[in-house]
């Protein structure tokens, strides 16, 4: 009843907007009360309507003349999708725009007591249609009420759910490949050419994180306890990934990524509670700065640009920032970016005002709206707890993309595709990747054992 009292009010208000606006779009010097009903002996014409852009759900104010009076007797379309028909008023009307209206024309059609056509018009201008973006589900299955699952390779159609997904990083040299790391769980590769999910054998435990050199060889980290056990491996592309490099022993290798420019690898240590880094071609190794805590787990992201580097503290529930100087060939100390030290909740703002809960894998996007500043990339991630996907933006301000959360921290989690914040729900995404080609995101939703999508509407 609200809403509909809510439409009511809406139009009531539109039409007396409209009503001014018509004398001045309609071509016709007719006058009418807007009770009119239809007239089988007059055209029905399509002048004009506003906004002239929008998404599926918006509302839409169609002006024109000839409409009549009765909305179970008039049809809508726009991009040849039927629309909903609020209310109409003869010379202008209230409707919705409907899912996939992507070619935008827009025609309104009169019917009869039967259904039949009597009389229709089609408006000379195009309506701008934005797509919008959703939450889908990508691959992965569960089963018997959503609390089974099996693990296993094979096509997109049957390739099992996902023991974990901890991590997601696209094959540098070929984009159809995507890497996903399990830590103590399978790791898998997403074949996106083939259509198929195959296990990848490393041969080694407690893989943490994933990144490349370079010139493209797979280097993985491992979380072990102790210093004379090697903690970065390196792949060869040349071998296929089959031949495996120990490149260094460290113990608590939580986080690993590769410097855009200088091409070392910086990893992050637990226990040690600082930054290094190792230079692949000279063997060479050498500590960067300390982190803001010690033991506890830190993820390193480096902007494409190479000028700075986000330290994400899990168990902390913060994002600090270090600065590279290119002149020193050294990081700075890190400063907080976001969050509050060691507090836990939900909370959308800037610095200190944010609450995370267990932020995890983020990734940086090119924004078009931020071309030509300083930084043109806000940094989507994954808020775990909170059970949604959270944004940075360059001047430090965090804002929820997609799922839902509560201010205690504790999040709205499940399992639902639809709409990013009022209909999606997440349970504890860890993995999260931007994928350039496909204009998508794609997230390790663990608990829910599949991988999601995020995508403009197709």
């Amino acid at each position: 009843m609200k809403e509909r009292f809510y439409d009511q009010l809406i139009f009531m208000l539109l039409c007396l907007i409209g009503g001014i606006s018509f004398t001045f779009l309609s071509c016709s010097d007719d006058k009418d009360d807007g009770d009119t009903a239809f007239n089988a002996s007059k055209p029905v014409e399509v002048t004009d309507f506003l906004p002239k852009s929008g998404g599926v759900g918006s509302r839409i104010i169609i002006y024109g003349s000839n409409f009549g009076n009765d909305t179970s007797k008039i049809s809508v379309t726009i991009g040849g999708i039927k629309s909903k028909v609020i209310n109409v008023k003869n010379n202008v009307l209230l409707c919705m725009v409907p899912s996939k209206a992507f070619s935008g024309e827009i025609r309104v059609t009169i019917l009869d007591e039967n259904g039949h056509e009597v009389g229709s018009g089609e408006c000379a201008e195009k309506f701008d249609y934005s797509r919008k973006w959703f939450v889908t589900t990508f691959i992965g299955q569960m089963y018997d009420n959503h609390t089974k699952y099996d693990v296993k390779d094979g096509p997109f159609g049957d390739c099992g759910g996902f023991e974990r997904i901890l991590n997601m990083q696209f094959d540098p040299q070929d984009h159809d490949k995507l890497f996903l790391v399990g830590y103590d769980k399978s790791f898998r590769i997403v074949d996106f050419k083939n259509q198929y999910v195959s296990t990848f054998t490393t041969n080694i435990d407690k893989v943490s994180d994933i990144t490349w050199t370079l010139d493209g060889d797979l280097v993985l980290s491992r979380d072990q306890t102790s210093d004379t056990n090697t903690g970065l491996y390196l792949y060869t592309r040349e071998s296929n990934f089959q031949n495996r490099q120990e490149l260094y022993n460290a113990r608590g290798v939580r986080g690993i990524s590769t410097h855009p420019i200088n091409g070392r690898i910086y990893y992050t240590r637990y226990a040690a509670g600082e930054c290094d880094s190792y230079n692949v071609e000279t063997g060479e190794f050498h500590k960067e700065c300390n982190l803001p805590r010690t033991r506890t787990s830190v993820l390193i992201t480096w902007h494409p640009t190479g000028k700075y580097c986000y330290f994400t503290l899990l168990e902390r529930h913060t994002i600090w920032r270090s600065d590279y100087d290119p002149v020193k060939d050294e990081l700075s100390q890190p400063y907080l970016i976001c969050g509050k030290d060691n507090t836990t909740g939900w909370a959308d703002g800037v610095g200190a005002s944010v609450r995370l809960n267990k932020p995890l894998q983020g990734t940086f996007v090119k924004n078009p709206d931020y071309a030509g500043q300083d930084d043109e990339y806000d940094f989507y991630f994954c808020d775990n707890r909170n059970h949604c996907i959270r944004v940075l933006t360059p001047t430090g301000r965090v804002y929820t993309y997609a799922g839902r959360a509560d201010t205690d921290g504790t999040g709205v989690r499940g399992y639902r595709d639809g709409d990013l914040r009022t209909e999606a729900k997440f349970y504890y995404p860890e993995g999260l990747v931007y994928d350039t080609q496909r204009n998508c995101f794609f997230i390790g939703d663990t608990n829910n054992r599949c991988i999601r999508k995020i995508a403009p509407e197709e």
